[in-house]
């Protein structure tokens, strides 16, 4: 105890120069030198331990705010800086929105989107037809097992041919409701394509008309694959575990998760077969058909009208951006393309890109979270994991999954699971959900502006070598790399869509515009 008490006795001896502390001197011990009249030391080491550099890849995790802080601010000041010189060069471009569109537009778009209604209608009657038959057939199948015995149709034929059971009957049925919707969900995708193309001249009102017809499209479908399946367990008496992944798989963050207990219908065919059903289902923010859905209890008005709101801002910024910024830049690179100014054309995409980036999230946020939660909220719909983080992609694949999950879990359960299950291989399924997907782009970006070029179909199928291409990068940086996330933002906002809107509108422009006349300057 008593040389514990000695040696801190030195130590606090060794380490004071005229009462003041050499490692290192407080505030306090120099208020107290200074009051005693003690002279300040410079012998106090400053250097006592191997620290790197903040900035350094040794050095521990540090917040990098103030940087983001000064990001933003720039961005600020390069916007207002942008905003002045639009207005400089062009003035107030606004028009009233719809002005500029003919009045025979309006009435065309009008009649198309008021016909589509009745194939939902249609595919209604014919599942209603088909559920008759499918109690019909249940019945004579339970009196065939009862009695065990085969119930014939129609007398045998005097060449000897065996007559159909109840059970191929039953199955020609089916195949016949099958083609029955097939042709059903093909005229929902080729009336508003024919109208597009053929009939609707303003790109903006035929893509609208094609919208609608793809989701219903997606939407019957669905319903259709979805009754045919419930159909043939109700008709032929098949367990129910033979069909849980209608609703067993669900993908948590890009990784497949089957949960332990599958979610359960509420509504077991045939009391889907209604009207309502349908109905609700055809409003519902989702392209995958159930019997029945997660429901909420409660309808939040405060909740819905914010959303209203930010629907109405959105659209609003949006068609803003569209008239002042995006087409005087699009107008001026007609020139460019024509001369084959490559640098000229490089400028056009990279300006381009600031503002379309803007209108891209802009869509993102109205359509996939404020729309979608408006409608959710109006149908008490349940389950709204309408997207996932895709801002924080490391790479194309998994932003793919991430960012579109209704389609994203439509082409998973109907076309990738079915395809899987029957002996496909996971990279030729993929390829396949690439090639549909391409296709559907093409129609829906080639046919509103009357121009079948291949652009939005290219765009969308070379993502598959692209995935191929940066999934490398990924294994050699590790997942929590930002190299990957770096490659989507630049392959796909920065220079994609800018890249393909100029090239669509220099063919739309060399193709629909009469007089030819074109801003050269910036």
């Amino acid at each position: 105890m008593t040389e514990s008490t000695t040696g801190t006795t030195t130590t606090t001896i060794m380490s004071e120069t005229n009462g003041v502390k050499e490692i290192p001197p407080t505030l306090a011990d120099l208020k107290s030198s200074h009051r005693t009249g003690s002279a300040y030391s410079h012998t106090f080491p400053v250097h006592t331990k191997t620290i790197p550099s903040p900035l350094s890849k040794e050095a521990p995790p540090e917040s990098y705010r103030g940087f983001v802080n000064l990001g933003m601010l720039l961005l600020f000041g390069n916007n207002i800086r942008l905003i002045i010189e639009n207005y400089l060069k062009y003035g107030f471009l606004l028009s009233f929105p719809g002005s500029k569109v003919s009045k025979q537009d309006w009435i065309l778009t009008a009649i198309t989107h008021s016909i589509l209604p009745l194939n939902v209608l249609l595919a209604h009657l014919l599942e209603r037809w088909a559920m008759k038959k499918a109690i019909g057939f249940r019945k004579r199948l339970e009196e065939n097992r009862s009695s065990k015995t085969t119930v014939v149709d129609e007398k045998p034929k005097k060449q000897g041919k065996t007559p159909l059971s109840a059970e191929a009957v039953a199955r020609a049925n089916q195949s016949v409701v099958g083609w029955l919707h097939f042709l059903n969900v093909f005229f929902i995708i080729a009336w508003p394509s024919f109208m597009s193309y053929y009939m609707v001249f303003h790109p903006f009102m035929a893509m609208s008309c094609l919208m609608n017809g793809c989701i219903l499209f997606l939407k019957m479908t669905s319903y259709a694959l979805v009754n045919q399946d419930l159909r043939a367990a109700y008709i032929f008496d098949l367990p129910k575990d033979n069909f849980h992944h209608l609703a067993k798989v669900h993908d948590v963050a890009g990784k497949v998760h089957v949960r332990d207990e599958s979610f359960t219908y509420d509504v077991q065919y045939p009391d889907n077969i209604a009207i309502t059903n349908i109905g609700y289902f055809w409003f519902a923010p989702t392209l995958c058909y159930q019997p029945s859905y997660p429901r909420t209890t409660v309808f939040r008005k405060s909740f819905f009208i914010k959303r209203v709101l930010e629907i109405l801002t959105c659209l609003g910024m949006m068609y803003f951006l569209i008239e002042q910024y995006a087409t005087p830049t699009l107008r001026n690179s007609v020139g460019a393309f024509d001369q084959l100014a490559f640098g000229t054309i490089v400028e056009r995409v990279l300006k381009l890109s600031t503002t379309s980036v803007i209108i891209w999230l802009l869509m993102f946020y109205t359509f996939f979270h404020a729309c979608f939660n408006a409608l959710a909220e109006i149908l008490y719909f349940g389950d709204r994991c309408f997207y996932l983080a895709w801002w924080n992609a490391v790479s194309l694949q998994q932003y793919w999954k991430w960012w579109n999950k209704p389609v994203y879990t439509f082409f998973k359960r109907h076309v990738y699971l079915p395809l899987i299950t029957k002996g496909w291989h996971p990279i030729t399924a993929s390829i396949i959900i690439f090639t549909i997907s391409a296709i559907l782009h093409e129609v829906l970006i080639g046919f509103p502006t009357h121009m079948i070029l291949g652009y939005a179909f290219a765009g969308m199928f070379f993502q598959i070598p692209l995935i191929a291409l940066t999934a490398p990068l990924e294994k050699w940086r590790g997942p929590a790399s930002g190299l990957g996330n770096m490659i989507f933002w630049v392959s796909f906002t920065i220079v994609g869509q800018p890249a393909c809107a100029l090239l669509y509108y220099y063919h739309w422009t060399k193709r629909h515009v009469e007089d030819g006349a074109v801003i050269n300057g910036r």
